[in-house]
């Protein structure tokens, strides 16, 4: 019996799930095969998993903590964070892995992080010996599509101050997780910004 961790319940609660996962003898031996060759590490400081022109040859998931994704502009020497990913999310620079292009997203993972990640090759070789699970693919490039458009209407339609809000009711606990400059960055303000927002609105 494979050993059942979040990792499965993501994967198996994505919609259009394949007819073969409905089974539960495939299901354990497709569970089995994933914790043969996944890989964990754990994160006690700040690191950078991937910068912009690297090879993106991993996909990650995150057990515990926080990382992001930001792009910077050398000209401004200004950091731009665009995603930001909580525990239970799979990530990766979705150009850079699925279409084999140099990543044009830097992913940092934040302290006291914890990742299950798997190579491109594995991935391949996973998609050789169970054919069916090609749907996950499809169903997280969705999602990555699905959350940008989403990002790019939010950074128009709402103020400063509602972007904020939005930040703290999706990732509860941010404040103590991100540094406030990634925070005003996510919510594309200057730190003197978020800082008078903040006092303004009396959250201290």
């Amino acid at each position: 019996m494979a050993t059942e961790h979040k990792l499965h319940e993501i994967l198996f609660s994505m919609d259009n799930l394949p007819a073969e996962l409905k089974d539960g003898s495939e299901r354990n031996r497709l569970s089995r095969h994933l914790d043969s060759i996944i890989g964990f590490s754990h994160h006690t400081r700040t690191q950078l998993l991937l910068s912009t022109g690297q090879e993106a040859a991993y996909i990650y998931f995150l057990e515990k903590g926080v990382a992001r994704g930001y792009y910077y502009d050398p000209q401004k020497e200004k950091e731009h964070t665009v995603i930001l990913w909580d525990k239970g999310s799979i990530f990766t620079d979705p150009s850079g892995f699925f279409k084999k292009l140099p990543a044009g997203l830097n992913i940092e993972i934040m302290a006291n992080s914890q990742l299950v990640f798997i190579s491109r090759l594995q991935l391949m070789e996973l998609y050789r010996l169970f054919p069916y699970t090609e749907i996950f693919t499809a169903c997280m490039t969705s999602r990555f599509t699905a959350y940008f458009a989403k990002r790019s209407h939010d950074l128009v339609s709402l103020s400063a101050w509602e972007r904020y809000q939005q930040l703290i009711r999706g990732f509860p606990g941010i404040e103590q997780k991100i540094s406030k400059e990634m925070m005003a960055s996510y919510i594309d303000v200057a730190p003197q910004s978020l800082s008078r927002l903040l006092k303004e609105n009396r959250r201290f």
